[in-house]
C-alpha cells in the first residue's frame, strides 16, 4: 500500500486555496449575474459541477468545448471571460 506524504498533500491544498485571479472573478461574476449555480451552470453546458468548480478556482484551463459554451452562454468572449490566458 503507498502512503501518501500528507505534508505534501497539503503544501498542494493550501497552494489551491490561496490561488486567487482575475479568471476566478470574473466567470464567477458572470454566473451570479445570470442568477445560475455552478450545478445549473454545468447542466447547460454538460459538464460536471465539479468542473465548473474547478474553473472558477483557476485549478484547470477551460477545454475548447467549455470555452465555446461559456463565450455562447455569457456572450462574452474568451478572452473577456479568461483574461490571463
Amino acid at each position: 500500500m503507498h502512503k501518501r506524504n500528507s505534508k505534501s498533500s497539503n503544501a498542494i491544498s493550501n497552494e489551491y486555496r490561496n490561488l486567487k485571479g482575475s479568471r476566478r472573478e470574473r466567470l464567477i461574476a458572470e454566473r451570479k449575474k445570470a442568477g445560475l449555480t455552478q450545478t445549473q451552470l454545468a447542466k447547460k453546458l454538460g459538464c460536471s459541477t465539479a468542473t465548473i468548480s474547478h474553473l472558477e478556482l483557476g485549478r484547470v484551463k477551460p477545454g475548447l468545448d467549455i470555452s465555446l459554451g461559456l463565450e455562447s452562454y455569457f456572450q462574452q468572449p474568451f478572452e473577456i471571460l479568461f483574461p490571463d490566458l
